[in-house]
C-alpha cells in the first residue's frame, strides 16, 4: 500500500476527525459559550487552547478537563456538515449547519 499525505489539505485531516469524534462535539451558543452536543453540558474552550480567542461555530474536543469549569482539551475546527455526514441519526436534530 502506498503511503500518502494530506500536505496542504488539512480540511481533509480535520473531517476525518470529526467523523471520528463526533461524539465530542460541542455547538457554539448564542451568548458566546459552548454546549456539549452529546450531553448538553456546558463547556468552555480552556485557556491555553489556539481557539481560546476565537469563536468557532462548532469543535470537538479530545478531553474534558474538569476545575471550577468544564475545559474541553485538545480541540479541532470541524464543519456542521461533517458531523451530520458522520453521524446523521445522531445530529438530526441536534445541528444547525447554517452556523459553519
Amino acid at each position: 500500500m502506498k503511503l500518502g499525505s494530506c500536505g496542504s489539505e488539512m480540511g481533509n485531516v480535520r473531517r476525518c476527525i470529526a467523523h471520528g469524534m463526533f461524539v465530542n462535539a460541542a455547538e457554539l451558543q448564542p451568548d458566546g459559550s459552548y454546549l456539549a452536543l452529546d450531553t448538553h453540558q456546558p463547556v468552555s474552550i480552556h485557556p491555553s487552547s489556539v481557539l481560546f480567542q476565537g469563536k468557532p461555530a462548532y469543535v470537538v474536543f479530545n478531553e474534558l478537563l474538569h476545575t471550577s469549569r468544564c475545559y474541553m482539551r485538545d480541540l479541532c475546527l470541524v464543519d456542521a456538515d461533517w458531523l451530520l455526514e458522520a453521524a446523521p441519526e445522531y445530529f438530526g436534530r441536534k445541528l444547525h449547519p447554517s452556523k459553519s
